[in-house]
């Protein structure tokens, strides 16, 4: 996968290049613009992998996962930097870490009980900050991959495998409970043959790519046949994201 350049970019995630504030945020708004703050990142050598935002808006909540070249592996993933943003005061800046699983290529996001989490309200963002994330994150490393590892060496039972589906149900849908007709072993079906086994780690990725991108079929209440949609707002699925690795913590 190569990075992106800006052409994409202002495509895909025109929200990156607003040079001010939605004119309903007040005069105590602290406008800080994303383009500055990635300006920095690539000056340390980071490179934009992925983005996406909600909505067309040009002040609407976006999201930009970069990598460095220089930070190594954790297991199969790479360690990214996760910038997200917004211009009308729906998402504090925030830069926090992530996992891109090289396998499937999905994003993960790494809680902050393993990682720091950056969030600023004013717009002293300089290459001085950028460096001490990037020490951050390397420091951060060796509990990330403990983490990982932990998943990677426990194994599940079929009994342990149902209920983590149930509980990352409860984390999927705000009433609690799946769809009566959704199979718990299509959720657990996993899309290619590097995720096959029992350990919590594949286990853990297969039901979170089910949650967030959807695809599992299902009849409706009234019989006919639906999928399950993908999640998009970017604030839901950091949400999910985030609380399925804690879910899976607890089975370590």
């Amino acid at each position: 996968m190569t990075p992106l350049n800006f052409e994409t970019l202002k495509t895909q995630v025109p929200a990156i290049f607003t040079t001010s504030p939605s004119p309903k945020m007040s005069n105590k708004y602290a406008f800080v613009p994303t383009m500055d703050i990635l300006g920095n990142f690539q000056q340390e050598g980071w490179q934009v992998y992925s983005a996406k935002q909600t909505g067309r808006s040009q002040f609407a909540t976006h999201e930009i996962r970069l990598r460095n070249g220089e930070l190594p592996a954790v297991g199969d993933s790479l360690i990214e930097a996760v910038i997200r943003n917004s211009h009308n005061g729906l998402t504090t800046f925030s830069v926090s870490s992530g996992l891109h699983r090289v396998l499937c290529a999905n994003g993960l996001t790494v809680p902050t009980s393993l990682a720091e989490q950056f969030n600023i309200r004013h717009q002293n963002f300089d290459l001085g900050e950028v460096r001490r994330l990037t020490d951050s994150f390397a420091s951060r490393l060796p509990i990330i991959q403990e983490s990982l590892d932990k998943m990677e060496n426990r194994e599940l039972t079929m009994d342990e495998k149902v209920g983590f589906v149930k509980g990352a149900a409860a984390i999927r849908w705000r009433e609690g409970n799946m769809p009566s007709t959704m199979s718990i072993e299509e959720i657990l079906n996993p899309m290619r043959d590097g995720d096959i086994g029992n350990s919590l780690w594949k286990v853990f990725n297969v039901v979170q790519e089910k949650m967030v991108r959807g695809g599992v079929e299902y009849r409706s209440g009234r019989g006919r046949l639906t999928t399950m949609r993908e999640l998009k707002n970017i604030s839901v699925v950091n949400n999910v994201n985030t609380k399925l690795w804690e879910l899976a913590e607890t089975y370590c």
